[in-house]
């Protein structure tokens, strides 16, 4: 399995995009920034994209995706909760800011959105996917990949603490996990459980270690950038600390399990 991290951060910049994670050239999750990454040729071999809530940094390119399909007679699956196609389809998808890529009068949608459901388990193109629930302020799913080998990938999406509700649908051979701001912000995010920082993110890889009896390398996202030197030293610190890998991610890393 070929994991690329085409965004790995919470707000874009010159040199960082929004959430978007690319598996084995295939498979899409989220879409913070998707088309500005992609060629149309590379767009056109995406089997399915998986979205995990409704929150712009994570499916704002499901407009320019839908747009691009649309003019070439091409369609795909889009895979995620009721809640988050009605936050698209009323927000953005809606007929005024753009087009209603999810709707057809010929039910055949540019954009073929399939409901799924945590605990529920589906196939897309050769993978096993698990969807899971993860706490934050909005309906999150997060989701386990499993291909033909047996090789595990797990993403969160956006989470809060209390990542071990999920921990005995999952066994993940590498994670991606929301690590939104550095330590001094704990108590500011632990008001809603809305992020982890890299202080709760410590608590939950000792829990999910403790749950699991092992702990996998785990790579950090959604980062805010202007405080991303002071979580690189932080989670270092915690890598060490665990003896277990555990690491920034970055626009263009490619993890192969």
């Amino acid at each position: 399995m070929k994991i690329k991290f085409l965004g790995a951060h919470n707000c874009e910049t010159a040199t960082t995009g929004m959430m978007c994670i690319l598996v084995d050239d295939r498979v899409v999750i989220d879409a913070g920034s998707l088309t500005r990454n992609m060629t149309l040729d590379e767009m056109f071999k995406i089997k399915a994209l998986l979205l995990t809530h409704g929150h712009l940094d994570h499916f704002r390119d499901v407009a320019t995706l839908g747009m691009n399909l649309f003019l070439n007679g091409r369609t795909i699956d889009v895979f995620g909760s009721e809640k988050t196609r009605a936050a698209i389809s009323e927000h953005i998808l809606n007929g005024a800011i753009y087009s209603k890529f999810f709707d057809s009068p010929e039910n055949n949608p540019t954009l073929r959105f399939n409901t799924v459901k945590a605990g529920v388990p589906f196939k897309i193109d050769g993978y096993d996917v698990m969807p899971v629930t993860l706490p934050h302020p909005v309906p999150v799913l997060g989701y386990q990949l499993t291909d033909a080998w047996g090789k595990n990938f797990f993403y969160t999406g956006d989470t809060g603490t209390g990542l071990s509700r999920c921990v005995e649908q999952i066994s993940p051979d590498f994670m991606a996990v929301d690590v939104t701001a550095s330590s001094k912000y704990t108590e500011f995010f632990s008001v809603r459980n809305q992020h982890l920082t890299s202080e709760t993110l410590g608590g939950e890889l000792k829990s999910f270690r403790q749950l699991k009896g092992y702990l996998p390398p785990v790579a950090c996202v959604h980062m805010s950038p202007f405080g991303e030197p002071e979580i690189a030293a932080e989670i270092d610190a915690l890598s060490a600390e665990l003896c277990s890998p555990v690491y920034l991610a970055r626009e263009g890393l490619i993890v192969d399990l």
